[in-house]
């Protein structure tokens, strides 16, 4: 009887070594595919579209990633393809890939915000110092020429979720000039979360109108997602 309930206690530790193995392997292996495999693509393929008539609107097409404003180590492959690829050697990030579709379908202008200062090469640290950013209440500083937005009634605004809600960079931007009267369209990138509370934080920073019709995008399908980006852009008329 004795030896039986030993072996019904082993039994019961491995069961729950098993399932906590399986449960480890199911958040870390999406985990570690997303954010240490690097992601190759051919940026003038993946961003070909087709024309999306947009009427009379004058629009903006503004994005935010890390290329351009991380300092990366030459060991970049290793870096997190949640938001970075590769066109040969030449890094690409999400954001930039999604815009650059937008703005192949609409025209317009595509503006890239960059900040004052760079953020850590490993994709770990920049989350790091994203929530210090939003627990600091940040106002991460821009470089570089704004563009004009007196000229445009319609702004894209494509950038990956942080933490539920925009990056520092992007409410830095919402905040350098007067978006009243101007309708906002946001794009996302994420791993998983959806648009988190970036619309609503949107709406909070700026007098714009900010479209509840937000195109979410998967950071394993930005590279194939031209088909939805098109049938997004048709839907806004």
């Amino acid at each position: 009887m004795e030896q039986r309930k030993k072996h019904k206690k082993i039994y019961l530790i491995v069961g729950v070594v098993l399932a906590a193995a399986l449960i480890a392997g199911y958040f870390f292996v999406p985990y570690a595919k997303r954010h240490y495999i690097p992601v190759s693509v051919d940026m003038a393929e993946a961003a070909a579209m087709e024309k999306a008539d947009m009427g009379e609107r004058k629009v903006l097409t503004v994005y935010f990633t890390r290329v351009g404003n991380s300092e990366f180590e030459e060991d970049v492959d290793a870096v997190s393809s949640a938001s970075l690829m590769k066109d040969n050697e030449t890094l690409v990030g999400n954001s930039q890939l999604l815009a650059t579709m937008v703005y192949n379908a609409v025209g317009g202008e595509l503006y890239g915000i960059q900040t004052e200062k760079k953020y850590p090469s490993a994709y770990s640290d920049t989350v790091s110092v994203a929530k210090d950013e939003m627990d600091s209440d940040e106002d991460v500083a821009l470089s570089g020429t704004l563009p004009e937005l007196s000229r445009y009634d319609t702004v894209v605004l494509v950038f990956p979720v942080w933490w539920g809600t925009i990056p520092g960079a992007v409410k830095s931007f919402l905040q350098s000039d007067d978006l009243s009267g101007k309708t906002i369209y946001p794009l996302v990138t994420h791993g998983g979360s959806g648009a988190g509370n970036s619309v609503e934080d949107i709406r909070k920073l700026c007098k714009a109108d900010v479209s509840n019709d937000v195109l979410e995008v998967f950071d394993d399908d930005v590279a194939n997602a031209a088909g939805a980006v098109s049938e997004w852009l048709k839907s806004l008329h």
